[in-house]
């Protein structure tokens, strides 16, 4: 299953790296990253997840991180094909 975040943080030394660990130890694999600095004080992350966990957990357990402000569950939706490059084969 394919999960979507919006994850709002201050952007400080090692927040980014807490929250993507912990994406990780949770069992949910990365497809992508987006960040984008809001002001000097904000910073929102885009993650999209694969993973059959409960989303809604690991919002729960983001939000318990000390630089985390928010976390929002913007979709779900079934896997898509996975890509792999012909000379990687």
């Amino acid at each position: 299953m394919s999960h979507e975040l919006l994850v709002e943080m201050e952007p400080v030394e090692g927040a980014l790296l807490r929250g993507l660990g912990t994406v990780e130890r949770r069992g949910f694999g990365l497809r992508a990253v987006t960040s984008e600095r809001i002001d000097d004080r904000r910073q929102s992350l885009r993650l999209e997840l694969d993973g059959d966990r409960d989303p809604e957990v690991l919002c729960r357990q983001l939000e318990r991180l000390v630089d985390v402000r928010q976390v929002q569950l913007v979709a779900e939706s079934s896997p898509r094909e996975s890509f792999q490059a012909t000379w990687l084969q």
